[in-house]
């Protein structure tokens, strides 16, 4: 994992870092145009090895403009490049692409020194640029790997130091829990508790559409749109700062007082394909598509569960990912499996023993049912109890109605 704090350069340390970061994205696109360039059929056209990539920056640096860079930063970089291809070859990641200005804006410092400066602040020693001060949000990690120092698209700086997880202080509680992951609730757990993600609402929402279309009428080249691509990236930071510090405090709760979680496993990017299709065999509903994969994105399920079993696994909690398949629409009481059992997003009513509940938590408890018996703990009983029995048709519609609302 990694510890991130917010970096306050003054204007000089500024434009050194954006230098470092432009030398690191200049040297990581040619490395990756000499990979595109090579042919095997061609010894001319070879793609240089790491060696020899290590001698070809020693001869750029002494004849080039790289040469008044940090020699440390620029080969790290070459080291982020060869570690890309190895995990491509691996078919861990997906191949190396381009690094483009304004998106990929970062360095590696390989060596790190860091030093207290007071309760709330420290420094870091950057190559070209010296002691540069960043807040102390949190504690410092036990021990520090790497840092990297980063800008995102609202100009505000941060470094990040790579350490393990550590391990949150708990007690056994001997709670077991199952989670559904929704749209229209972004956790919902088996014990019936639902938790949304925040979203953008309100004067913030009527903000970014006016931006927007602010942003559509002006030139592409001028001060005045680049201010307000400026704008949109800060409401875009602040809506990103709001879902990380949700993610965070959710997933450090549910490590808090559950012993098991079991998850849905979703495969978001698949979910997230586009509906467009070709031009011989054109997509339907695209809108309809585009708009249910922007819902998708904002609710950042892939973090979540991620972040939960980082902490899990630090912390001796287990946790175990279900496939997605059929927990909406089974039983959690008889196993009766049927479309028809889902009457709509928030309500479910078994066709077989007319057991009434809300969608979601039916889904997590049946999510719970099967995490526990991959874990071989059993879970895959379920007596039907007196107060499931279908009633009198008011009843029924009562009872659908509490749950609609």
């Amino acid at each position: 994992m990694a510890n991130r704090y917010r970096v306050y350069p003054n204007q000089p340390q500024a434009e050194v870092l954006s230098r470092h970061c432009a030398d690191v994205r200049f040297i990581w696109n040619l490395a990756l145009e000499q990979l595109n360039h090579y042919d095997k059929r061609l010894a001319s056209r070879r793609s240089p090895g790491p060696a020899e990539r290590g001698r070809q920056l020693t001869e750029l640096r002494a004849t080039t403009w790289l040469g008044s860079g940090s020699s440390p930063v620029q080969q790290q970089a070459l080291r982020e490049f060869d570690r890309a291809l190895k995990n491509w070859w691996g078919r861990s990641h997906r191949r190396p692409t381009w690094r483009k200005a304004g998106k990929h804006e970062s360095f590696c410092i390989r060596d790190v020194q860091v030093r207290g400066l007071s309760r709330k602040w420290a420094s870091i020693q950057v190559p070209k640029c010296g002691w540069v001060r960043f807040r102390l949000s949190r504690p410092m990690p036990e021990s520090v790997g790497m840092a990297r120092v980063t800008v995102d698209r609202a100009g505000r700086w941060h470094v990040a130091f790579s350490s393990p997880q550590s391990r949150i202080q708990r007690t056994g509680t001997g709670a077991l829990i199952g989670i559904d992951m929704g749209i229209a609730s972004t956790v919902t757990t088996s014990d019936g508790a639902h938790d949304n993600a925040p979203s953008v609402r309100g004067t913030a929402d009527r903000r970014k559409i006016r931006l927007q279309r602010k942003l559509a009428r002006q030139d592409p080249n001028s001060s005045r749109r680049a201010r307000t691509r400026l704008a949109l990236a800060k409401l875009a930071a602040r809506q990103s700062d709001r879902l990380n510090d949700w993610r965070e405090k959710a997933t450090t709760q549910l490590v808090l007082n559950y012993d098991f979680i079991a998850i849905e496993d979703l495969n978001v990017r698949d979910m997230m394909a586009s509906a467009k299709g070709t031009s011989d065999q054109p997509g339907k509903n695209v809108r309809a598509k585009s708009s249910l994969n922007r819902a998708i994105a904002s609710k950042g399920w892939s973090a979540f569960a991620r972040r939960l079993e980082e902490k899990a696994q630090a912390s001796g909690v287990e946790v175990i990912r279900v496939p997605a398949r059929n927990t909406s629409i089974q039983c959690s009481v008889c196993g009766h499996t049927n479309k028809e059992n889902r009457k709509s997003q928030a309500v479910f009513s078994c066709t077989s023993c007319g057991h009434l509940e809300h969608a979601d938590v039916n889904a997590a408890k049946n999510i719970l049912a099967a995490g526990l018996a991959a874990a071989g703990r059993g879970g895959i009983a379920r007596p039907i109890a007196a107060s499931a029995a279908p009633g009198s048709p008011n009843e029924a519609s009562t009872a659908l109605a509490s749950i609609a609302a």
